[in-house]
């Protein structure tokens, strides 16, 4: 098979600490920058989930490693190469004020690279919170990028990546590669390309169950000034995580509009590049409505669930959970959930402002300022504000 897939098979993450260089390794696999936010461009940092698909290729002609690209000619013989996959990336904000920001992006994850910069003491904050944050999500299938080994000599090289090796003994991650690259540079892609495509499989995904769609992003295409028998409705970018979704289809959208599922019609699904007919598990789509294109504006709708008509939970003000503790390392103090204390709950890709009104051993109840929706046995991401900023203190399992 040499020709481009129309739609990605797998959702690969790119997490880390802030400026360890997770944007400009995504640009590097898929030729794209993924800070276009304003304000991302002026502070130079991400703010929002970013999105870009490539296609992994291999040399019919290179041994090892050397085959391994994303370009249609091999780099190193310029010959014919055949495709691998195709994956979409979601690169994932590292600032600590922006951690829910992370969370949200992981329950679309099926895979992760995590970045850790060489010029840095390993784990920085945020190295040790976002592999904690893949490891709520269930994300075992992760690579390690050593980045900027170009700004550090031999000796820092070699002391830097003893760390990384030593930090995920720590977390139970012990297997995992470490691959040196210069992101600026493409120094190493093949290398970090054949460790994805060795530890980073496709999932067997189940297409028989009902359609479930975790919503990322919404968007008002229409431009100021669209007479009204031109204006497309609002569009929903996200993930489906089973079944399988076509043109047509009748879906319910929860937990919707202050707590009342909407049901509607699908009307159009496309991917970064094309339109398609039918869009499966594992790239990242848009769905197109006739809901009221206000409604996508500013993405008001990132957190809900897309499922088909009667298969979603009925959304609901209060859940309780059976909470777990994260490391002292994410904190650096005891943080216990005490009652009437406010936190951020991680559900799927909503980010839900909760209060704790019953709290006993390990379990507590939080009740939420406008309905949610949650599976049971769903594991859910605690966030508690410490010093100025949401930090990941626990997880929680919906009983």
């Amino acid at each position: 098979m040499n020709k481009e897939p129309l739609q990605a098979e797998i959702n690969i993450g790119l997490v880390g600490h802030v400026d360890h260089g997770k944007t400009t390794l995504t640009k590097l696999l898929t030729g794209k920058w993924t800070d276009t936010h304003s304000e991302e461009l002026k502070k130079g940092i991400s703010i929002r989930l970013g999105y870009a698909d490539t296609v992994f290729r291999k040399c019919v002609k290179c041994k090892g490693a050397e085959g391994f690209t994303v370009q249609e000619k091999c780099p190193n013989c310029e010959g014919k190469t055949e495709v691998l996959r195709k994956v979409s990336f979601v690169d994932a904000p590292g600032h600590e004020i922006l951690m829910t920001t992370m969370l949200s992006g992981a329950a679309l994850m099926n895979g992760a690279i995590l970045v850790i910069a060489a010029n840095e003491k390993a784990p920085q904050p945020r190295t040790a919170e976002h592999l904690m944050a893949l490891e709520i999500s269930g994300i075992k299938n992760i690579v390690v990028a050593q980045n900027k080994i170009d700004l550090v000599d031999k000796k820092r090289a070699i002391e830097s990546f003893n760390e990384i090796k030593q930090f995920l003994k720590d977390y139970g991650y012990e297997k995992v590669p470490v691959i040196p690259v210069a992101a600026n540079f493409g120094i190493n892609l093949d290398l970090l390309i054949e460790a994805i495509e060795e530890n980073i499989k496709t999932p067997e995904y189940d297409l028989k169950k009902p359609v479930k769609m975790f919503v990322a992003k919404s968007f008002d295409v229409n431009r100021p000034g669209t007479m009204p028998e031109k204006l497309i409705g609002a569009v929903m970018g996200g993930s489906i995580s089973q079944g399988k979704l076509k043109i047509g289809e009748k879906l319910e959208m929860k937990p919707g509009i202050a707590g009342k599922g909407i049901e509607f019609t699908v009307e159009s699904l496309s991917t970064e590049k094309a339109k398609i007919k039918e869009a499966l598990p594992g790239g990242l789509i848009a769905v197109g409505t006739i809901l009221d294109p206000s409604l996508g504006q500013n993405e008001q709708l990132r957190g809900q669930v897309l499922g088909a008509i009667g298969s979603l939970p009925e959304p609901v003000e209060e859940i309780s959970l059976e909470v777990h503790m994260l490391p002292r390392i994410l904190t650096n103090k005891n943080e216990k959930i005490k009652v009437n204390e406010q936190l951020i709950v991680t559900l799927g890709t909503n980010t839900a402002v909760g209060m704790t009104v019953k709290e006993k051993g390990n379990e507590i109840t939080v009740r939420f300022k406008s309905p949610v929706v949650v599976e049971k046995n769903q594991k859910v991401a605690l966030s508690k504000r410490i010093d100025s900023a949401w930090r990941l203190i626990a997880y929680g399992i919906n009983k």
